[in-house]
């Protein structure tokens, strides 16, 4: 087993996908046994039961459950609901800083602007300083839709979080804090 470990470079270029247009590369391959294939499996230390990726996944999904069970005659994503405490809280922003401040990309924040302007719960206005820039604002409907909201926004919270103890709690959000922080250049 372990000469066959040697053979198996995780760069080798024969390991490499090909191009999946390039139908002469793909059929050049080499063709690997079960053993090697597991060989290189093992050595990769891959794991889907302890991979980061896929038990975050696995939580957002839980999360995503818990807020439709809370929140299910509201017809609202977790992203909406976002933007719009985020703007009962701060008041008017540009759809560039709502979309900064809750850390969603351009397109994002541009379908849950759409979205929520549809439903009658924000609008956009020009900017009082700047006539260049269009503000979003809540409505006046989109404040009284948006308080009650947050104490069950709450209450979705303390559902997921309540397999854990207070301590573990706290550990787990200052965790997905740092690891939900931009990659330094």
């Amino acid at each position: 087993m372990e000469e066959l470990l040697k053979t198996i470079d995780p760069i080798s270029p024969d390991l490499l996908s090909p191009n999946a247009n390039d139908e002469a590369a793909a059929t050049a391959l080499p063709e690997l046994g079960r053993d090697e294939i597991q060989a290189y499996y093992a050595r990769t230390g891959y794991s889907l039961e302890h991979h980061a990726a896929h038990l975050l996944r696995r939580a957002h999904q839980r999360a995503t459950a818990c807020f439709q069970a809370v929140m299910p005659e509201n017809d609202l994503t977790p992203t909406q609901l976002a933007a719009l405490a985020t703007l009962l809280k701060q008041g008017e922003l540009s759809q560039n800083h709502l979309g900064r401040m809750t850390q969603m990309d351009p397109s994002t924040i541009s379908l849950v602007v759409k979205a929520l302007m549809k439903r009658g719960l924000i609008a956009r206005k020009r900017s009082e300083t700047d006539q260049r820039m269009t503000m979003i604002t809540l409505t006046n409907a989109g404040v009284h839709y948006t308080l009650p909201l947050l104490d069950r926004s709450m209450q979705v919270a303390r559902r997921l979080l309540s397999p854990l103890s207070p301590g573990e709690q706290a550990t787990l959000l200052d965790l997905l804090n740092r690891v939900g922080e931009p990659e330094a250049d």
